[in-house]
């Protein structure tokens, strides 16, 4: 079931996800809920050539499978209180994997601790995290992005009056004020990819239609126009009676980023009565960046007791990063409302990581909290900003709290620093086991020789954590140092 963000949007194929995770060489977990439609899942897994690359999970689970159709694996779920080295060591011998879920978890004694437990699944919300543990590292190549076509505006202008163009128009604009919906859309579809010059005149008209379907198409359209001066004439749309109506033209002027239109979002967005078109207003808003839309956008936040308009009001927070925004996104930051807060709160944290340096304080006092689920979030998008708050995290190394000491060091290795490096190996004389053990992994990720000396005294420590997070950091830099050592080795050669 999709939630109420995506509500309305096209969904995906199957086949358009298994097209994308060949592609991209993914592993994909496939949970089939409804009954009665293995057969049909297990031909289009076989047509897209991914039976090998398949997990199956849901109502897969009861199918009997032969020949390549048995390379997809069953998941078995297993809770976090029920994984055992028995229950595992069973699903193995069923020839099955054992599936786990960690959400809301950066831990990585927490992660480490599955792995090791045999499970073979695990899905988490910080990955990156996962393949730290398993050492790989992401080798991305860049790729030139092919340059776009070139058009012929002359041309382009000259067949705005073409006549067989304007017998085309007609033709489509017929189609839309039809009954048929699919055969509607199509049409306003390729209205896009007409001359503007050709096609506006007609789809303005539309916009006054007795037929909602028929406003909802030529608005639709008409956000893909490219001429932002429609504004005028799509505005009236945010007050139709018709619910589809009203989202359209918000997303149309968006589409165009008619900053002109900001004053008439601002009048809808109090009085508007679906929780979804006033998620897609606050966005809108959010999307042009006019830093007057703060206060309303607060008082939508104040007043809304969904959480899924108030993720929109943060994200749009997020967008404008005004001072006063900043200052909100940090309050939202620190609230603890529960699971359904959780988005929000960390849509809050990104919104100031986009920000930067300016909200590095904020993020420095978030760390500081109580709760440990805010100096998660704060910690990760400290690590989003990068150098510039590298100065401060240093200092943050000295905080009362040990949570704090812990998740400084953790983000510090994050970074991957070096002049966070002297700060960190003092950090390894720590009274708290968490925050030496933090420290050692962090300097192990950074890398750096002039940590070897004070890790090796770290290799026989009495403390599982700290010992195996230094015996890991010590290979890391020894591998890095031979690694370059070679490399300076191959560019030596004549």
């Amino acid at each position: 079931m999709r939630s109420r963000e995506f509500q309305k949007e096209r969904v995906p194929l199957l086949s358009d996800a298994l097209k994308f995770c060949k592609l991209n060489d993914l592993k994909l977990i496939l949970n089939v809920r409804q009954t009665c439609l293995e057969e049909q899942v297990l031909q289009v897994v076989g047509e897209c050539e991914m039976s090998s690359q398949v997990y199956f999970w849901g109502t897969m689970r009861n199918v009997t499978m032969t020949g390549e159709e048995s390379e997809g694996k069953e998941l078995i779920f297993l809770p976090a209180e029920e994984t055992t080295k028995e229950k595992i060591d069973l699903i193995h011998e069923e020839k099955n994997y054992a599936f786990s879920i960690i959400l809301g978890n950066d831990s990585r004694t927490v992660i480490k601790n599955r792995i090791k437990a045999g499970v073979d699944v695990i899905m988490v919300d910080y990955p990156c995290v996962a393949t730290d543990i398993l050492n790989i590292t992401n080798q991305t190549s860049a790729q030139k992005r092919p340059k776009g076509r070139e058009t012929n505006r002359s041309r382009q202008d000259a067949d705005n009056h073409a006549p067989h163009l304007q017998e085309q128009v007609k033709g489509l604009i017929k189609t839309i004020e039809g009954a048929d919906y699919d055969k509607a859309r199509a049409a306003a579809m390729a209205l896009m990819v007409l001359p503007p010059g050709c096609t506006v005149p007609h789809l303005v008209t539309l916009l006054s239609d007795s037929s909602p379907q028929v406003r909802q198409h030529a608005v639709w359209s008409l956000g893909f126009c490219g001429d932002d001066s429609v504004y005028a004439n799509i505005e009236p749309l945010l007050k139709d009676i018709n619910t589809a109506v009203r989202r359209e033209a918000v997303l149309a002027l968006k589409r165009l980023n008619a900053a002109q239109s900001v004053p008439a979002l601002h009048e809808v967005l109090l009085k508007e009565p679906d929780l979804n078109v006033e998620y897609d207003i606050v966005r809108t808003l959010g999307a042009l960046g006019d830093r007057g839309s703060v206060f309303p956008i607060m008082k939508v936040f104040a007043k809304e007791q969904s959480w899924h308009v108030k993720s929109g009001c943060v994200e749009a927070l997020g967008k404008i990063g005004s001072d006063s925004a900043m200052n909100a996104l940090a309050k939202i930051l620190v609230t603890d409302a529960g699971e359904d807060a959780a988005w929000a709160r960390t849509k809050a944290a990104w919104g100031l990581a986009a920000i930067g340096q300016r909200a590095v304080p904020l993020l420095i006092s978030a760390l500081n909290d109580k709760e440990e689920g805010t100096r998660r979030r704060a910690g990760w998008a400290l690590v989003k900003i990068g150098h510039p708050a590298v100065k401060a995290l240093i200092s943050s190394l000295h905080e009362i709290h040990k949570e704090t000491r812990e998740r400084t060091a953790l983000t510090l290795g994050w970074i991957g620093d070096e002049s966070a490096v002297t700060a960190l190996i003092w950090a390894l004389k720590d009274k708290e086991p968490p925050v030496v053990s933090s420290a050692a992994w962090a300097l192990g990720r950074i890398g750096s020789p002039n940590a070897l000396a004070a890790l090796q005294g770290l290799v026989k420590n009495k403390n599982t954590d700290v010992r195996e997070n230094a015996v890991e950091a010590v290979e890391r830099i020894m591998a890095k140092k031979d690694e370059l050592a070679y490399q300076q080795g191959r560019s030596q050669r004549p």
